[in-house]
């Protein structure tokens, strides 16, 4: 007879020791099994750089699908977009060809609607537009691939997004806009054989001045 509940006499200190739960027995593997997502890296930006990345030693064929969460991040230069760059040589090249498409709410008037993009045959993904950063200000986002490291068939992104923009005057005075987006990343030339190992998030002009940066593996069925 199977059983199905533990009373609680059963579970005692003298039971559950440091050796039984142990740090080297708790691996990523197995965290994912239970949780279905890891974390595997997260990069604080406090001074300014050129970019963030993540590189082939974190984006493997352990995972398929990856998420990366993006905290109050900013640029150097004030009301610029930000944008994800997919490689498959870890970075020594940025041709993937993306077809993607975004649109907008305004979160302090009722203005609403599709924004443009960068073109069907652009090697980058646009994260919002016109970040404002000042004090307090920057963007915050989640973003999902799937199947960046499949050969057959697109890979696949989308995201949600709220940023100030660079008009933003605080609580009700000029704009805040929640974003969100969805892209096809076909592969260079057309080709869908690449699987992504690397992805780079740079504004369009000008360093990344602050932001936290965590890339998260998700378990595949």
């Amino acid at each position: 007879m199977a059983i199905t509940t533990i009373g609680t006499n059963s579970i005692t200190d003298a039971n559950i020791t440091s050796a039984k739960v142990a740090d080297d027995a708790i691996t990523a593997a197995k965290l994912s099994d239970t949780f279905g997502m890891v974390l595997l890296n997260t990069t604080t930006v406090s001074s300014a750089v050129a970019n963030v990345s993540f590189s082939s030693s974190l984006i493997t064929d352990t995972y398929m699908d990856y998420r990366v969460v993006l905290r109050f991040v900013a640029g150097a230069t004030n009301g610029q977009a930000l944008f994800v760059f997919p490689s498959d040589d870890n970075g020594s090249t940025y041709d993937i060809l993306i077809e993607q498409a975004m649109q907008y709410h305004d979160t302090k008037t009722s203005a609403a609607g599709i924004a443009g993009t960068n073109g069907n045959s652009d090697a980058k993904i646009q994260i919002g537009a016109g970040t404002e950063n000042t004090a307090n200000k920057g963007l915050s986002a989640d973003l999902m691939f799937i199947g960046l490291r499949q050969t057959t068939g697109f890979k696949a992104m989308y995201y949600n997004a709220h940023n100030a923009h660079d008009n933003d005057g605080g609580h009700n005075t000029g704009n805040d806009y929640w974003w969100n987006g969805g892209s096809k990343i076909i592969g260079t030339s057309n080709s869908n054989r690449e699987s992504i190992n690397h992805l780079k998030f740079q504004f369009a002009s000008g360093n990344v001045a602050q932001g936290t940066f965590s890339l998260y593996g998700i378990k595949s069925a």
